[in-house]
């Protein structure tokens, strides 16, 4: 396996724990170097994929047991598609700009799948230590595990710094090495680097103050960023931290590609999913930039608010889920509101139980879900029970007009169950 970036070795460590010095693959990219015509200055051009954010180990409470071990399979799949983006673009490398896994717990066999897809890809895979897997003394990439399982196109970029990809290209590094580093570790990097003639690619985690509520010291800042890549001493900032493709300032060349598969609703995540091929071209004091967002994920966590105040409504929400494509890798989270009657409650009842079948997983949005169910004569009339279950119906009835708001709820709880009772049995 390849020794992790500026590792030095951890007097802590045994020596069978310390990683053994391997040949780095460099890749099929070799002869996309520099070039130069007679009479005019070296020009420097390289195609990578900057991608950020898996978060393998990452679990969602609100999934089942089905659909939680299909939601893990996705995300391990949108790696290998990542690799195949790196073929299709024909690009030099590929990073990972963070938070490649959720913490230090994950197991080893997360660990292995993730090296083993990596191994796959034909090309040097860098990943930078972010805030949820920082290079400390117990993360992930200073276990038995990693370091054995690592392979030769992996490198960890453990210590911060300039890194020489190959002539004309660097990447440099800004990692995590603890959850809390007190300090803008992006901008301790801009302030270190001076002018150059080659392609500069800045890879760092974090947010950035000018997105990010609060004061925060580990806050990244955005004014010394585009100061630097105005003025050439960076050509790309490649981030990690926000989940939705992001391009940031005004340069075009600092962005988060966000997460290769969704983590969370789309009202907070507008653009999961992606990874970024990006092109940089540099002669002298000229310079381009490509960048393309490629959709990698599959998954989609869709938030559905809507008013509900009868029978039409309710169907109208129906033919809005039925619209929903890929209806077993998608979320929903339903924000419901109004006031319905308790017959209206029970057909809502019956199509949220269909959709728990043929969605993914169902929830409902707690701050913005706030349905009223009504119980009127018309629900008791309409209720075609007789005998015992009549008299109780009747005292459910009686008692979903209490001022007790909780003894209402169950009671109007309770009639919508009789009433979906009761339609099932005639």
């Amino acid at each position: 396996m390849t020794v992790p970036l500026f590792e030095l070795p951890d007097p802590e460590q045994t020596d069978a724990e310390l990683p053994v010095p391997r040949p780095r693959v460099i890749g099929r990219a070799e002869s996309r170097r520099e070039h130069a015509a007679p009479g005019s200055e070296t020009a420097h051009e390289v195609t990578f994929v900057h991608t950020a954010d898996w978060q393998l180990g990452m679990t969602r409470h609100y999934l089942g047991p089905e659909a939680a071990h299909a939601y893990t399979a996705a995300r391990h799949e949108a790696i290998e598609r990542i690799g195949a983006l790196a073929a299709e673009v024909d690009a030099e490398f590929v990073v990972v700009a963070g938070d490649v896994f959720e913490d230090q717990r994950v197991s080893s066999r997360i660990i292995r799948r993730t090296l083993d897809a990596l191994a796959t890809f034909g090309v040097p895979v860098y990943l930078l230590p972010g805030n949820h897997d920082p290079y400390d003394a117990a993360g992930v990439y200073r276990s038995r595990t990693f370091v054995q399982a690592c392979p030769d196109n992996v490198t960890v970029l453990s210590g911060d710094g300039v890194h020489q990809v190959r002539d004309g290209v660097e990447l440099v590094a800004a990692p995590w090495a603890h959850k809390h580093p007190g300090a803008d570790l992006v901008g301790r990097q801009v302030a270190r680097l001076s002018s150059g003639d080659g392609i500069r690619i800045l890879v760092g985690h974090g947010g950035v103050d000018e997105m990010t509520p609060g004061n925060g010291t580990s806050l990244i800042g955005l004014g010394s960023l585009e100061t630097a890549v105005e003025s050439g001493i960076v050509d790309y900032v490649a981030l990690g931290d926000r989940h939705s493709v992001t391009s940031v300032g005004s340069t075009g060349r600092i962005w988060y590609p966000g997460a290769h598969e969704v983590t969370n609703f789309d009202h907070i995540e507008e653009s999961p999913g992606h990874a970024l091929a990006v092109t940089l071209r540099r002669s002298g004091a000229a310079r381009e930039i490509e960048v393309a967002p490629h959709r990698v994920g599959q998954w989609s966590f869709r938030t559905i608010s809507t008013d509900l105040g009868g029978l039409a409504d309710i169907e109208a929400l129906r033919a809005r889920l039925d619209d929903i494509d890929d209806k077993s890798r998608t979320v929903l989270q339903l924000g419901l509101v109004g006031s319905i009657s308790v017959a209206d409650s029970a057909v809502l009842d019956d199509l949220l139980d269909e959709c728990a079948d043929r969605f993914a997983a169902v929830t409902r949005w707690g701050r913005a879900d706030d349905l009223v169910v009504l119980a009127d004569d018309a629900d008791l009339g309409e209720l075609a029970v007789g005998g015992y279950v009549r008299d109780a119906a009747e005292e459910l009835f009686a008692r979903s007009r209490s001022d007790d708001p909780d003894s209402a709820g169950s009671a109007r709880d309770a009639l919508a169950l009789l009433r979906r009772l009761a339609g099932n049995a005639r």
